[in-house]
């Protein structure tokens, strides 16, 4: 997106993607940026499918949205990996996998949502 509308207009679209992140996730959650384009959302839920909920809930929001930039109309493709944290010995080790899912989901095509558990949204 930067190299086709620029930094400004990065920056923007990042905003406000934030801004649907966190009108999506509960107060007691966490969603930090991580990198570039990247966040990172740390979500307690006690069964797995709420979490499945929760990305599917942040997928449509995105898709349903509009990003107009100047006279630019941008539709954002959302890709993410998702890990649950009681199955990894750490928190380092959880992130790391999290990391492979985005980017097997970025290989396949994007905007897709690779859970550790084999789902794909």
């Amino acid at each position: 997106m930067n190299d086709k509308y620029g930094h400004n207009c990065g920056d923007a679209v990042l905003k406000s993607f934030a801004g649907i992140l966190k009108n999506l996730t509960r107060k007691e959650d966490v969603i930090a940026r991580y990198g570039g384009e990247e966040f990172i959302a740390l979500i307690n839920y006690q069964d797995e499918i709420e979490v499945e909920r929760y990305v599917k809930r942040v997928k449509k929001a995105l898709s349903n949205s509009n990003f107009i930039y100047k006279e630019a109309n941008i539709k954002l493709k959302f890709s993410a990996g998702v890990t649950y944290r009681n199955k990894y010995n750490s928190f380092q080790e959880a992130k790391k996998r999290a990391d492979e899912l985005l980017y097997e989901a970025k290989h396949k095509g994007r905007d897709r949502i690779i859970l550790d558990n084999g789902t794909e949204i």
